[in-house]
């Protein structure tokens, strides 16, 4: 039995995403968030530029609601590359995957995607296996007590507040594919964010920051922009044929990559947190169903 491409373009969502996070981390720790943001972005248009159709798209319908989304994600991921640097990788990154609890509410009230029983149930899974996250030292701490604690910290709250944007970034993006391929709508969405943030560099007169830190990480910042623009492309992919707050739960399944790289490469202590990304996975899983 053969695997369709959108199946083979998850999988790949999958991996890349894990990757991802640990490849950002490095390069926003210690530097400027929007520098950063701009290069992860600009640097992702520039690798997908290869793979642009040559006669370009036959309607520019989709700019519009590019233009919208692009500011959405401008923001949100200015506060992931914030969140990245400020707290282990595998902390936060987990926080990323809230976007299925927003995402699967905006998708059933502005895409009309069913919320079924599995997907609610899903939801509970996803929000009790956070809680497990930044958990206190003492045994009794309740599920509150867990939550109030990762709500306060500060990487933590960068995190969500991306999760909340992206996900109404990829709400439009569901109405807006089918109007260009995805190649192209990828590339010229790319433009777009780092277009936004450039101008917020520019007003800031932080430009000259760009240029330094593309000196100082050349091949940590061309690695965040290659990974980045394929890893969003795979979702793109997949989502032509597959539910948004389908795709979305099994992308989360990079969380698991990302928890073996950042015991492996960062050395950060994971041991804590298996029980709560267990749980989220199972989440996903019953939100597969």
């Amino acid at each position: 039995m053969s695997i369709s491409l959108p199946v083979l373009a998850l999988f790949g969502r999958v991996i890349t995403l894990g990757v991802e996070r640990i490849i950002v981390k490095k390069m926003g720790t210690n530097a400027d968030s929007f520098c950063s943001t701009f290069l992860f972005f600009f640097l992702g248009a520039l690798f997908l530029l290869p793979f642009v159709p040559m006669e370009g798209p036959t309607t520019w319908v989709f700019v519009p609601k590019a233009l919208a989304s692009g500011l959405f994600y401008s923001v949100a991921f200015v506060c992931y590359v914030r969140s990245l640097s400020l707290e282990e990788a595998s902390l936060v990154s987990p926080l990323y995957n809230f976007n299925i609890f927003f995402l699967a509410i905006m998708a059933f009230v502005w895409v009309g995607e069913p919320l079924s029983v599995y997907k609610c149930l899903g939801l509970v899974l996803l929000v009790y296996g956070a809680s497990h996250l930044n958990r206190p030292d003492h045994m009794r701490s309740t599920f509150f007590c867990s939550m109030r604690a990762l709500f306060h910290n500060r990487g933590c709250q960068f995190m969500i507040a991306a999760s909340l944007l992206i996900a109404v970034g990829r709400v439009i993006d569901k109405s807006n594919i089918q109007n260009a391929p995805p190649v192209t709508y990828c590339f010229f969405l790319y433009l777009i964010i780092a277009a936004y943030v450039c101008i917020y560099v520019l007003l800031q007169g932080h430009l000259r920051g760009i240029f330094h830190l593309f000196r100082e990480r050349p091949w940590t910042a061309m690695a965040s922009g290659a990974i980045n623009a394929y890893s969003y492309l795979f979702l793109l992919l997949a989502i032509t044929e597959i539910d948004v707050s389908v795709a979305e739960p099994i992308s989360m399944l990079g969380m698991v990559v990302t928890l073996f790289l950042s015991k492996w490469f960062l050395g950060e202590n994971i041991r804590r947190r298996w029980f709560g990304v267990l749980l989220m996975v199972c989440g996903a899983s019953v939100m597969f169903i």
